[in-house]
């Protein structure tokens, strides 16, 4: 994981609570209001971020151009998508030079 964090001590709180290292709210994002899973695994006490995906700017804003669902995958399949870097196109021979035989 690329936002390692030092393991760190917390104290639970007479009514139960704890409260996340700052260290720790920063390397995953966690603000004020964020949802986080807890879960008992064996022994250990888990607690993760919940992510979800909003579609709402998303939603009602395509366009109908008269194809269904099927017509346009199948149109799309094979293109590149947006935000995937293009892959590069396979490197093109020199034509060969035809050589004369002289007699």
């Amino acid at each position: 994981m690329g936002n390692a964090v030092a393991s760190m001590d917390i104290t639970l709180a007479e009514r139960g609570q704890i409260v996340i290292p700052k260290a720790a709210r920063d390397a995953l994002g966690i603000k004020p209001g964020a949802r986080l899973r807890l879960r008992i695994d064996g022994g250990r006490l888990v607690i993760e971020k919940v992510v979800q995906l909003d579609l709402s700017p998303w939603l009602g804003q395509a366009v109908d151009d008269g194809l269904t669902s099927e017509q346009a995958l199948t149109e799309l399949r094979g293109r590149p998508v947006p935000w995937r870097s293009p892959e590069p196109a396979p490197a093109k021979s020199a034509p060969a030079k035809s050589r004369a035989r002289r007699v």
